[in-house]
């Protein structure tokens, strides 16, 4: 059977590779200059090297003298003339793709994607999938259920595709691979409508022997565990018939790829009507040797794993490491662990407290100190240099001589506006706090802050199941919360410069909702971040359009 034989073959190489990762994680400052000069040296040609000088660097200092920080708005007028179809712009080596990314609901940024720069890509993947299958030996019984978007959803004025990095990653993948790791047709992905793409993939998985979920959303997995139960009998029905009943008709191209998958198979069909039958129609049971979902498990992303268990048992979560169309910033050493991924990229740190005091003096990687924030800089072969990606993470130990890193939050969701400096990562903890306290369940929420009549906060929020019938209680204990976590919030609170806050219900499936037009207006699975502090303002107009089904207020602290 191939399958094992491709796991061994992975097994070995990733090893070669995780022996080069922990060597040079031991001289990662020789380790970074070398990488860096490599990309200048091979890019000195282009049109950002000559105007930049890129001939004449010879050290990272002279680097940094020569570039300056960047970002996307500084890099544009290269990836403008790059996509309408003129050579050498930021790297001699041309992009054959475009990944799009903006999170949701922005402004679309075409971040330009050459072989080199995959290439980059997949040494810190190999590391993390070879640490994975050390620490979870029964994934190589069966297949990667992964969802990701498209790789192509269009072309730019110079003939180029553009579209989702996951996509593109997917299709680079060898044959063998997609054939019996990653079965699950491309085209599967490329389905329009929303729920006939998602019963398509629950289709062909029932009859597939899954042991990894592998997405960044950890709301998609929630979404696909919620359609079990809702197409649990549908779907065996065409097992047992050899047939795929969508909520909409497939195109003729899906239908053509999916068509080996669509055999009758009554044994697999017998077993899934049993576990019907005895109200057992979960993951766990469906999927016997599922050992493993690996998604985003860091900042925002960490309020949607509590939705995990109730559909997927305990199937152990691991990190899928932080990353982004951009490049990829960690690899995955097990145990929780996450370390900068010095063989993809050149990567600089600016403090976020001297960033923010306008000092921009970026730091190396062995320059970092353990319990600091910083906001992260990357350079690598797709052209993108001393680029900020406005990301903010946390150094929290260190792998050899390289930094172990976590990501906290986007560096622009801070909101402010009385002085309270409040964070996204600081709003997640308060929800997770506040439904512990009170023993409840929160589908969804998000904090937008609200200055008329007097400066206060309001939080929408969707109930999952039981709600509280106290909405003044739940207000004091997330304010509470977040008093407890941002001195200066509590500070604006007692001094009433922050006033009451409004609990704002939303009616039930209001994140399902926004999840359906977000991706019909074209936003891919892996976008869609809705902000749990103060959202984008086409979010925040999606959200406060929805029905408002009850509201209340909380006193201010000074008064509890």
């Amino acid at each position: 059977m191939f399958r094992p034989l491709l796991y061994k073959t992975f097994y070995t190489l990733g090893k070669r590779e995780v022996a080069r990762f922990d060597r040079d994680a031991q001289t990662v400052d020789a380790t970074q200059s070398r990488h860096l000069l490599d990309i200048i040296q091979r890019n000195a040609a282009s049109a950002f090297g000559k105007k930049h000088g890129f001939s004449s660097i010879q050290s990272v200092r002279d680097f940094q003298n020569a570039v300056a920080i960047n970002d996307y708005d500084s890099l544009s007028e290269y990836v403008n003339r790059a996509a309408a179809g003129e050579k050498g712009q930021l790297t001699v080596e041309d992009p054959f793709m475009f990944a799009t990314t903006s999170g949701t609901a922005g402004e679309r940024k075409m971040i330009p994607v050459t072989r080199s720069y995959i290439k980059e890509f997949r040494r810190a993947s190999v590391v993390s999938g070879f640490n994975l299958l050390k620490s979870h030996p029964n994934l190589t019984k069966g297949i990667a259920l992964s969802v990701f978007s498209p790789a192509e959803e269009g072309r730019t004025e110079g003939g180029i595709p553009y579209g989702a990095i996951s996509g593109r990653l997917y299709m680079e993948e060898p044959k063998l691979i997609k054939r019996f790791i990653s079965p699950i047709p491309y085209e599967v992905f490329i389905i329009k409508h929303y729920e006939s793409r998602y019963y398509t993939l629950l289709r062909l998985a029932l009859a597939l022997p899954v042991t990894v979920i592998y997405t960044l959303n950890p709301s998609t997995i929630v979404m696909l565990g919620k359609r079990l139960k809702i197409y649990g009998e549908q779907l065996v029905r065409d097992i047992a018939d050899g047939a795929i009943n969508s909520p909409q008709a497939l195109p003729s191209q899906v239908m053509e790829a999916i068509k080996p998958f669509l055999k009758p198979n009554p044994k697999r069909a017998a077993e899934l009507a049993k576990l019907l039958e005895q109200d057992k129609f979960e993951a766990q049971n469906i999927w016997p040797d599922l050992s493993l979902i690996s998604c985003w498990t860091k900042a925002a992303a960490s309020f949607y794993l509590q939705d995990l268990p109730a559909y997927f048992g305990s199937t152990p979560v691991a990190d899928i490491t932080y990353g982004a169309s951009e490049g990829r910033g960690t690899v995955n050493l097990g145990e929780g662990r996450q370390a900068l991924s010095i063989r993809s990229h050149f990567f600089e740190f600016v403090a976020v407290d001297d960033w923010e005091a306008g000092n921009k003096k970026a730091l190396l990687c062995h320059e970092l100190e353990v319990g600091r924030e910083y906001y992260i800089l990357f350079t690598t072969s797709g052209g993108l240099y001393r680029y900020h990606i406005n990301d903010i993470v946390k150094v929290v130990g260190w792998y050899n001589r390289t930094p172990l890193i976590e990501f906290l939050h986007k560096g622009g969701n801070i909101s402010s506006f009385t002085g309270e400096k409040l964070t996204e990562s600081q709003v997640t903890e308060a929800m997770l706090a506040a439904q512990k306290e009170l023993n409840f369940r929160a589908r969804f929420f998000t904090l937008i802050p609200v200055f008329r009549p007097e400066p206060h906060y309001e939080l929408y929020l969707e109930f999952d199941g039981p709600s509280v019938s106290d909405e003044t209680a739940l207000a004091k204990a997330f304010d509470r919360h977040l008093s407890r976590l941002n001195i200066e919030y509590e500070a604006k609170r007692e001094s009433h410069r922050l006033t009451d806050i409004k609990v704002v219900r939303l009616p039930a499936e209001s994140y399902e909702r926004l999840r359906k037009e977000l991706v019909g207006q074209g936003v891919p699975d892996a976008q869609i971040k809705v902000s749990h502090l103060n959202p984008k303002d086409q979010i925040r107009q999606m959200i406060q359009g929805f029905e408002e089904v009850g509201s209340t207020a909380v006193s201010p602290i000074g008064s509890h």
